[in-house]
């Protein structure tokens, strides 16, 4: 089923179940990358509670309501919506897409919003970028309670980019916002304050800076990994095949007093959160369902010497061109670098992702993605020098 601009339908229509999936597609070829979100508005069309606003830098709501799980299934960026779960105080959820460059919306070719259950489509709504002028964003569809729950096809050209749609909807995007826009006036609540920067690592080679003292004291780092967990292609004669990828999340390490080891899931090296080397990934997803990925946190980035990030495919029949591995890096002000791991080798199934180097009050990150095809290769390239020994992957 399609809808057309400004049609509107009953979610009770399509499907009894009030968990469900919105799937958004942009196809577009230009330099610009473009953000795919949604915000959780209240009755008077606001941005009341920013945990409801989600994004690249906040992917999932307080309790799961609402969670951003990257590309799925020929989707640009699919989320999981379970409405049964939201507070009564959210009465909308909008989707929205946005180009963040000096691009517009009428050199995207075309694009869709859809809504399925259990990965099933129930509904499609398809635009086309000639609909649209130099926009820089639009709000593509909601979903909205009047009554009971329904959909409606918006398809609305927005001038502004991400920060103009979160000025809209009542937010302040502290990473642009002088120090006087960031006052509110006594007599008025105040404005959710959302810091909506990022810096995008696109060449190999490409170096970063993070400050570990903005607060006075030492701030951890957040590394998360994420990628389509399955794909559907055309295998041999044509015929669709699903392929599965189980991708697990580690790291070679040298601290400053010269000690060293191996965080990953495989062979329980979890590392430790309270002790050294004060790396530790924080569980390993077997199952395929984990919406935020793996995520692996550096307490205290100070005592490192250097950390080589790594991703190898554990399980699964694809490869690094299937899985469109993506990686952020966060601190605690919600500052975000992305990498994105988009000049793959079919041939090989491990990563090198990322170098971290400690400078000092700061630690350098340098975009590697070279491929190897295992830990022994990418210790030998690297000279970290560690012994290896087989391990049974159960």
């Amino acid at each position: 089923m399609n809808l057309i601009r400004g049609q509107k339908v009953k979610l009770s229509d399509l499907t009894k179940s009030l968990d469900i999936e919105v799937g958004i597609h942009i196809e577009y070829g230009g330099p610009d990358s473009i953000d795919v979100t949604c915000f959780g508005v209240d009755q008077n069309n606001r941005l009341s509670d920013d945990r409801y606003f989600i994004f690249f830098n906040q992917p999932t709501s307080p309790e799961n309501a609402l969670s951003k799980i990257g590309p799925v299934a020929g989707d640009s960026e699919r989320f999981m919506v379970n409405l049964s779960k939201l507070p009564n105080t959210i009465k909308k959820l909008v989707f929205t897409v946005a180009m963040d460059g000096s691009g517009a919306m009428n050199q995207i070719s075309r694009g869709y919003l859809r809504v399925l259950v259990k990965n099933e489509e129930l509904v499609r709504f398809p635009f086309l970028g000639s609909e649209f002028s130099t926009e820089k964003a639009i709000i593509v569809g909601e979903i909205y309670f009047k009554d009971l729950w329904r959909l409606a096809a918006v398809g609305q050209g927005f001038n502004g980019g991400l920060s103009a749609l979160l000025k809209h909807f009542g937010g302040v995007d502290i990473s642009a916002a002088s120090p006087s826009l960031m006052q509110s006036a006594p007599s008025t609540p105040p404005s959710p304050k959302i810091n909506i920067s990022k810096v995008t690592m696109e060449k190999r080679g490409d170096k970063k800076t993070v400050d570990l003292r903005k607060r006075g004291g030492i701030q951890p780092i957040h590394i998360n990994l994420n990628w389509e967990q399955s794909i559907t292609r055309k295998g041999f004669f044509s015929a669709s095949e699903t392929v599965n990828a189980d991708l697990d999340l580690g790291c070679m390490f040298v601290l400053k007093d010269g000690s060293m080891g191996i965080i990953q899931a495989l062979g329980d090296m979890f590392g430790s959160k309270n002790e050294r080397p004060f790396i530790y990934l924080d569980k390993n997803d077997r199952s395929g369902q984990s919406s935020d990925g793996e995520n692996l946190f550096i307490m205290r980035p100070d005592i490192i010497d250097v950390i080589l990030i790594f991703t190898f495919i554990y399980k699964g029949n694809a490869n690094f061109a299937d899985v469109n591995g993506r990686i952020a890096i966060k601190d605690e002000l919600d500052n975000v670098i992305l990498l994105r791991l988009d000049n793959p080798d079919k041939r090989r199934t491990f990563c090198a992702i990322c170098n971290i180097r400690n400078i000092g009050d700061k630690i350098e990150i340098t975009k590697e993605e070279k491929y190897f095809k295992g830990h022994r290769e990418a210790d030998k390239h690297y000279r970290f020098g560690f012994k290896w020994t087989t391990v049974n992957k159960d």
